[in-house]
């Protein structure tokens, strides 16, 4: 296996062909009473579904003897290629390395899930179809569905500021998500209190020192998906303004160099919104 298809230190190969999966060493015993092993096993999980609705196929499982439940998501190609080749992959790479980002990022304390497994199964030849499975947050709901569900001004401005502290600390810790959009946020209030959890490493990549330039492309993605979304009006002013005052924090010369780019990228959003219905 090359370097960059190696998943995270301690992970378990438990596949038994034609499935190749690595696993949770927690999750062994668990991984072959939910016949994730067999050739058809996790079709039986996704054919259940229960998992959140999006682009992509989820499946909610629960794990065996324990509280637990895991959030298993289909991969699928994006972009020209999605409509031609959907869940067919060549190899097993891109599930590993998702594996492999999300550990490293979430042992240097980022928010994001905890990674449980990868599995590939050979279709024919050389093709696989790829799944990867996270633990689930509980009591987390993704970002549209906060904010569609019409949250009062304390809540959401609550939500906002969380978020941005966590996209911060995301990019801080070297995080470069591959399409941050609202659906990939997870919102989990307590109280008067709210997390934040940064969903969906799918071709994500840590490259530590992220400039400021490419700091602010992540921001305006996720600005640009509440309008697309419909929901950046309940979010209005304020909340933006919450948003960008939790990420910037006391850092004044990260604040202004993010500013110096506002223009440029409303700029962006008003090419996109032509594309948008």
């Amino acid at each position: 296996m090359r370097k960059s298809e190696k998943g995270p230190p301690g992970f378990r190969c438990v596949s038994v062909s034609p499935v190749f999966l690595l696993v949770d060493p927690t999750l062994e015993d668990a991984a072959r009473t939910l016949s994730l092993t067999s050739p058809g096993g996790v079709d039986r999980h996704f054919a259940r579904g229960g998992g959140a609705r999006g682009r992509g196929e989820t499946a909610l499982v629960e794990v065996p003897g324990s509280t637990e439940k895991l959030v298993l998501r289909r991969l699928l190609h994006g972009g020209v290629l999605g409509p031609l080749l959907g869940p067919i992959f060549l190899g097993i790479g891109r599930p590993l390395r998702e594996l492999r980002v999300t550990a490293e990022l979430r042992s240097a304390g980022a928010p994001v899930p905890r990674p449980a497994l990868a599995l590939a199964r050979r279709i024919a030849g050389p093709f696989r179809s790829l799944v990867v499975g996270t633990y689930l947050e509980p009591d987390a709901v993704d970002a549209l569905s906060f904010l569609e569900s019409g949250p009062d001004r304390p809540r959401l401005l609550r939500a906002a500021s969380a978020v941005g502290r966590a996209v911060r600390r995301f990019h801080d810790e070297g995080g470069r998500h591959s399409d941050l959009h609202v659906k990939n946020l997870l919102i989990r209030e307590r109280g008067d209190t709210t997390e934040c959890i940064v969903i969906d490493l799918d071709k994500a990549r840590i490259t530590p020192g992220l400039t400021p330039g490419e700091r602010m492309a992540q921001i305006m993605r996720l600005f640009r998906s509440l309008l697309k979304r419909g929901v950046l009006e309940p979010v209005g002013s304020r909340g933006c303004a919450q948003f960008f005052g939790a990420y910037c924090g006391k850092d004044r010369l990260l604040r202004r160099a993010l500013w110096r780019r506002v223009d440029r990228e409303l700029r962006k959003v008003a090419v996109h919104k032509l594309g948008y219905r």
